[in-house]
């Protein structure tokens, strides 16, 4: 039986929408077997997500396709611990558990590259998916042909945390939010910080977190659909976070401060436990690796 382990993933990282992902060391691990009874058989999820609907099922589907290859029966065992519709890459894990244990089940007739591209068709973007894949902070670009990206690892002087809310937002509701059209000097501002971002992550810029990590094209659309953004945003700052931006679609809020600010978890968890209980509210540590795979017994 193989296990498949994915790491949770953060997108957009304010003005990267839709390219940037940056992957974390909390994950959901999925166990693939194929079985001999001729049935699929799901557990570890609620019994509304046992059935060929599942998307970490659709995924595998994909690969089968494609190779030719027609399992006799599949097995799944799912052990989430990310949260679902919280913005953290959920869907991302379960779209690249599927294909890479589907491949491997298939015997592995399919590049990682290609596994990639098939994710990022399900997902329509690779943001998630990339980082899900690779590790590390990634920058991607779609072509009608093909997906590229660039990899670089996170500086160890910054830290990042998550202020997790207790409600899902939907994906289709967040993207809802987002105008047809934007003006054409917000697209220039968000080019520039998006540029600026990568290079500050990667190179270990401090200083200019505070410029690049803003954004014009969707937070200023979707924070209105998060109860306590301003007050968590403003008093991060106030306690010495460099920036902070919405994790994907949201509702989770990421903050980034410098790593040798060793008071600054402290002060903004106490906030936290005191302000919003309801929240989780925990430390990410960054991942240069992505997907992983091994062998388990049954």
């Amino acid at each position: 039986m193989l296990s498949v382990r994915v790491p949770a993933t953060s997108a957009n990282i304010g003005a990267g929408f839709d390219t940037f992902g940056a992957a974390f060391s909390f994950y959901n691990t999925f166990e693939f077997d194929e079985t001999e009874n001729g049935k699929l058989t799901i557990r570890g999820v609620g019994k509304k997500y046992q059935d060929k609907n599942n998307l970490v099922y659709q995924a595998m589907q994909k690969v089968f396709r494609e190779v030719g290859y027609k399992p006799r029966g599949i097995y799944i065992h799912e052990h989430t611990d990310i949260p679902v519709g919280r913005g953290l890459g959920s869907s991302a894990t379960c779209i690249v558990a599927g294909l890479v244990g589907a491949n491997i089940l298939a015997g592995s007739p399919l590049s990682m590259d290609r596994l990639f591209e098939l994710a990022v068709k399900m997902e329509g973007h690779p943001d998630n998916v990339a980082p899900a894949f690779f590790g590390g902070l990634v920058a991607s670009v779609m072509t009608p042909h093909k997906t590229f990206y660039i990899k670089e690892d996170i500086s160890p002087q910054f830290s990042f945390f998550a202020c997790i809310p207790d409600f899902k937002l939907p994906t289709v509701k967040a993207r809802a939010a987002l105008p047809k059209s934007v003006p054409y000097q917000d697209a220039v501002y968000n080019i520039g910080r998006a540029n600026m971002t990568f290079l500050a992550l990667s190179r270990g810029l401090p200083e200019l977190i505070g410029v690049a990590v803003n954004d014009k094209l969707h937070e200023p659309y979707r924070k209105g659909l998060i109860p306590h953004y301003k007050e968590v945003t403003h008093t991060a700052r106030r306690m010495g976070a460099l920036n902070s931006y919405l994790s994907g679609a949201g509702p989770t809020i990421m903050l980034i401060a410098e790593a040798k600010n060793t008071a600054f978890p402290d002060k903004m968890g106490r906030w936290m436990a005191k302000n919003l209980p309801e929240w989780d509210f925990r430390r990410l540590k960054q991942t240069d690796y992505g997907v992983a795979v091994k062998e388990v017994g049954r």
